[in-house]
């Protein structure tokens, strides 16, 4: 592990994922000389108060060397921007801007526990999401959705709740697919308790995936903050069943917001259980209403893509990036470096959406910050 890579290990221990503030200062001076100044209280003195609380008596290098017996245990590894496996769709959350809530920016580091390749699993993939208390209408619909969309190819990727995401993640692993469960605590403590067996098949045919390291316990508000890798790590959400305030609207809204299809399943118009999806239908965003797998299947690209062959291991980062992060960085040069502004002007976007992507470029390796200008790394 690089000094650069137990940085990220690290700042994802010391601070709540999505941190605006650790996630600028990473993408300013890259991971380990910003580690520094946030412990220090070089950069914010709250931050490095809430450092020194998680440290103890420990340095930074410590503490990553801490979490390591328990991830070798239960067979996790550290997964970073730096690695070949990191899924570059999550960087578009830098363009995700919420005044309400802080936490948006990309992951730092996710802890993947399983037999898949993240990138692999996640590069032609599809969010299935839905109510916990569920109708039997919307399990049959989940499981028959999660296995169709596996068989044409595609990649399941939900929350391991019960109901409507146990439903897609059983229909996935039904038709012989792998699928992928983002979790709210340690990928070794596994919630709810009651879908361990659920969680030990998809740790044996996909993935388990948490921003928070082995041992850490999922918590309420935890679920919102792991919601945003759900909507960002996929290509498209589909929704099932959702009550008028649910966890699957917020990831819903948090995909129509990263430019994400959002696709919705109706259901009978007195289902409570379905009154959030019709109110997604008749929302804002622009959202599909599908039936079918297929439906899906053609919403994200038609069956074309659907079937072509699984993308090569050798596939760069920068090939998996959504369409604005894609537009950014095909416009940041190689030699002079640009100001935010030429970037933005070049890339036909705004500053301020240049400005909220250039950061998670730059940890992602992908870009360089020279004095507030950005230029390609030689090896780009």
């Amino acid at each position: 592990m690089t000094p650069e890579h137990r940085a990220l290990v690290a700042l994802s221990m010391l601070y709540e994922p999505g941190n605006a503030l650790v996630g600028d200062d990473v993408a300013r001076f890259g991971p380990a000389d910003a580690l520094h100044r946030l412990v220090s209280g070089a950069s914010d003195a709250g931050l490095a108060a809430a450092a020194r609380q998680r440290l103890g008596d420990r340095d930074p290098d410590e503490l990553v060397r801490s979490v390591l017996p328990a991830a070798e245990a239960c067979g996790a590894r550290p997964v970073t921007p730096l690695d070949p496996e990191w899924p570059a769709r999550v960087a578009d959350l830098a363009g995700l801007y919420d005044e309400s809530d802080p936490h948006t920016r990309p992951p730092l580091c996710l802890w993947v526990r399983g037999e898949g390749h993240l990138a692999e699993l996640t590069d032609r993939s599809v969010a299935v999401v839905g109510a916990r208390v569920c109708t039997e209408y919307g399990r049959h619909v989940a499981t028959e959705f999660g296995y169709g969309l596996t068989r044409q190819g595609w990649t399941v990727v939900s929350g391991g709740a019960y109901g409507i995401d146990a439903a897609a993640h059983t229909g996935a692993l039904a038709a012989g697919g792998g699928t992928v469960c983002v979790l709210a605590g340690g990928v070794d403590r596994e919630y709810p308790a009651r879908l361990l067996p659920l969680f030990d098949r998809i740790r044996r045919n996909g993935l388990l995936v948490s921003e928070w390291p082995p041992g850490a316990t999922p918590r309420r508000f935890r679920f919102l903050v792991r919601n945003r890798v759900i909507a960002a790590m996929p290509r498209g959400t589909v929704v099932v069943e959702a009550g008028l305030r649910s966890g699957a609207r917020h990831t819903a809204r948090l995909a129509a917001e990263l430019d994400r299809p959002v696709m919705v399943v109706p259901g009978p118009v007195n289902s409570r259980a379905s009154a959030g999806v019709h109110q997604l239908a008749r929302g804002h965003h622009p959202v599909r209403i599908v039936t079918r797998a297929a439906d899906v299947v053609e919403d994200l690209g038609g069956c074309d893509t659907a079937l072509a062959p699984a993308p090569a291991r050798e596939q760069r980062p920068r090939d998996r990036l959504g369409e604005v992060a894609a537009r950014v960085l095909d416009s940041v040069p190689r030699s002079a470096p640009a100001t935010v502004e030429r970037i933005a002007a070049q890339a036909g976007v705004s500053a301020a959406a240049a400005q909220r992507v250039l950061p998670a470029l730059v940890a992602a390796g992908l870009a360089r910050c020279e004095e507030g200008r950005y230029r390609l790394p030689e090896r780009i």
